[in-house]
């Protein structure tokens, strides 16, 4: 009788999809970044002298992260025994800490 036509069937090729899809990807993965969690600290500016009476105890910080107490250099392994003897007999004695602008503000948060 009537023969009836072969239907075409059609395929979407997935092959070159699957290699676009993963280029993408990876070049996502390549150009994003990637912080660690850091504790946001706002730092005020200074407006006018620091008050460097006797009652305060006064500790900077330089950018290689060496310390100063008063001007004397003091090792990060000292820094307890060194605040503890200059605020013996006066509890109410303040610190004023300085730091560079780019120190690691992590040392900070140790000494405090």
């Amino acid at each position: 009788m009537f023969a009836r036509p072969k239907r075409l069937t059609t395929s979407i090729d997935m092959a070159p999809l699957i290699d676009v899809v993963f280029l993408l990807l990876i070049f996502f993965m390549l150009t994003s970044s990637f912080t660690l969690p850091s504790l946001q600290v706002k730092l005020p500016t200074a407006k006018g002298q620091t008050d460097t009476s006797p009652e305060v105890i006064l500790v900077a910080v330089d950018a290689q992260g060496s310390i100063t107490i008063q001007g004397s250099p003091v090792p990060l392994s000292q820094f307890d025994e060194t605040i503890r003897a200059l605020s013996q007999g006066n509890s109410d004695r303040k610190i004023h800490f300085r730091g560079d602008q780019k120190m690691n503000y992590g040392l900070f948060v140790d000494l405090m």
